[in-house]
């Protein structure tokens, strides 16, 4: 052994029972934070491939732009793809017919399947000479028509000819009217309808280069090329996942969930910073060897954090890989339940972010959460530290108040209010999962307004099976996280109880050897644990119900114009888990001293 730090292996063999809530908090912070930023992710991707196959890959339509705008726009360097596109008949209320049947007449560039991937030619070619075009699925089934045939078209200045040299799907919209399509390349359809087709119908579709700033683009070509800004329209689909467009309520969800992220981060650091002090008091005898062994404060701090970090190489791979599998089973079964609307999501894709985030923010959430034990490490006196007892017993400023209540519950109070640094970071560490719970049980209100159309009871719900299967989709991924986050509360009450009895052990067995009976020590560390869970409770919901209140005005009110309730329900649902937590966290501590003689408690 050449460097004290080579102790950390050894010690983490040694220490492994003690220091395994530690390993497991870092588990499920990188997990929870890494899973929160991939499924986003995936979310983001198939909702982007969907917006692409079903609304196009442009990103920007310039409207009514003459032959000399169209040239400089398509010559700009951001500009990767342009399409000019023009329309006439498209609401069916003109009068161009193919053997009497309404029919759509479309002009546009060959680069038109480029930014249109969902359309697709069945048979033929692109019509680039004078007198072609491609007609729709459905009149060459109704027609008996194929590639090479003529098809004449009624207008109301007489019948044009055109030879078929193309077959393409129909659209949704055609096939629920019954409307025929017959599109030709633009210099045709110019020939033929420009008189007949309204300046509102022709327009420029504009895909730009990767990692272009399109606002910083639009903006550009509009104030150089004189073209006002209610002539251009976004792709709102593609623009939103790309987190380009210029809508403001978009951006306002971005920040929301940047803000519910941190609050995540936050919520584990507090979680892993809660279990390390317990492991550290539990290690003072070691601590205090090493101090007497001529090792530094310094380097007491730097082998705390280098201890960290050793967990590190092991807890975070798991929690990275436990978020892979997640994600992976929550996009199987979106695909599964409802591949209309996430069919393009990734089945066993990697999200990179995901990865990223949860290893710096994992790795940044325990070097921030390592620095007071670090510290209060590196505080412990060598002759205190090896006879045992330091960090295990605050200094007594004064005794417990008895005078109204048993001693042992009095002693229980005087135990949790006795470090105030303690009772801060405990009731911090419970009201964050409160926080956490309100502020993402905003979702529960956003899907019931985003998807009212889609809910199986909707009046008007045109397939009730994929509605449901949309509508529960998204049911589950909400109430899922919720899930997640009171699970989170009930493992941290659980832990943090768990650690904070371990770390008064010797005390208890003290007590127990001047005559305290196991049930005196129960209902010690039940008042202990009902005060952080008292001071948990009433910090979350001051500080939760204020942060519920904005993001439902952001989310909720500035798009529907609901006026804020009071969350009722989520203050009753995560009030009973961390009870319940609660309740469940002072039976194993308590077994734990009933199992063992006051002897063996005190020789620990």
């Amino acid at each position: 052994m050449k460097n004290y730090l080579d102790l950390i292996p050894v010690s983490a063999k040694i220490h492994r029972r003690q220091t395994r809530m530690t390993r497991w908090c870092i588990v499920i912070s990188v997990f929870l934070i890494s899973a929160i930023f991939g499924m986003a992710d995936m979310f983001l991707q198939s909702q982007k491939n969907l917006a692409i196959m079903t609304d196009g890959a442009w990103h920007v339509m310039f409207r009514e732009l003459d032959e000399e705008q169209t040239a400089l726009l398509a010559a700009r360097p951001e500009v990767k793809t342009l399409v000019r596109y023009a329309a006439t008949n498209y609401k069916l209320d003109m009068d161009y017919k193919v053997e009497g049947v309404q029919t759509i007449l479309c002009g546009f560039d060959e680069t038109f399947f480029a930014i249109y991937p969902g359309v697709s030619l069945l048979s033929g070619g692109f019509p680039k000479e004078t007198g072609e075009a491609i007609v729709t699925e459905s009149m060459c089934s109704r027609l008996g028509l194929a590639v090479g045939d003529e098809v004449e078209v009624e207008t109301p200045g007489g019948s044009l000819a055109f030879r078929i040299n193309g077959v393409v799907e129909d659209t949704s919209m055609m096939l629920q009217k019954e409307a025929f399509g017959v599109f030709m390349n633009t210099d045709t359809y110019l020939s033929c309808f420009r008189d007949a087709t309204l300046s509102e119908d022709f327009v420029c579709y504009v895909e730009f280069v990767p990692h272009c700033r399109i606002q910083k683009a639009i903006g550009d070509i509009c104030g150089q090329m004189y073209i006002p800004k209610d002539k251009v329209s976004e792709n709102a689909k593609l623009m939103g996942t790309m987190m380009q467009s210029s809508d403001q309520y978009i951006w306002m969800l971005y920040v929301i969930a940047f803000v519910l992220a941190v609050l995540v981060g936050v919520s584990g650091m507090m979680m892993i910073l809660g279990s390390m002090n317990s492991s550290v008091a539990n290690r003072t005898a070691f601590f205090g060897m090493m101090r007497c062994l001529g090792a530094t404060a310094k380097q007491v701090r730097r082998y705390v954090r280098a201890e960290v970090l050793y967990w590190c190489l092991k807890a975070i791979p798991v929690g990275l890989f436990a978020s892979i599998v997640t994600v992976w089973g929550l996009c199987r079964m979106l695909q599964a339940l409802t591949p209309r609307w996430f069919s393009e999501m990734p089945g066993f894709g990697i999200s990179l972010p995901g990865v990223v985030f949860g290893i710096v923010i994992g790795l940044l959430t325990v070097l921030a959460a390592s620095r007071t034990p670090a510290r209060k490490a590196s505080e412990v006196s060598p002759l205190t530290a090896v006879s045992g007892n330091a960090d295990t017993v605050f200094a007594a400023k004064r005794a417990a108040h008895t005078g109204r209540l048993h001693v042992e519950t009095a002693l229980g109070l005087h135990h949790a209010a006795g470090s105030r640094k303690n009772l801060i970071l405990l009731t911090s560490s419970f009201a964050f999962s409160i926080i956490l719970f309100l502020g993402f049980g905003i979702g529960i209100d956003f899907m019931q307004h985003a998807l009212v159309g889609l809910r199986p009871d909707a009046p008007g719900t045109v397939n009730v099976e994929e509605a449901r299967a949309v509508y529960f989709s998204f049911a589950l991924f909400v109430y899922g996280f919720l899930a997640v986050v009171a699970m989170i509360a009930s493992f941290n009450i659980v832990n943090s109880m768990a650690m904070s009895v371990s770390a008064r052990m010797r005390q208890y067995g003290a007590m127990r050897a001047i005559g305290i009976s196991v049930r005196q020590l129960q209902s010690m560390i039940a008042a202990e644990t009902l005060t952080y869970l008292a001071g948990g409770l009433a910090e979350g919901l001051l500080l939760g119900l204020p942060l519920h209140y904005y993001l439902y005005r952001q989310v909720i009110t500035e798009r529907w114009g609901d006026v804020w309730t009071m969350p009722v329900w989520e203050c009753l649902v995560i009030a009973a888990v961390m009870v319940v937590s609660a309740v469940a966290a002072m039976t194993g501590p308590v077994r734990r001293i009933r199992d063992m003689s006051a002897v063996e408690t005190i020789g620990l």
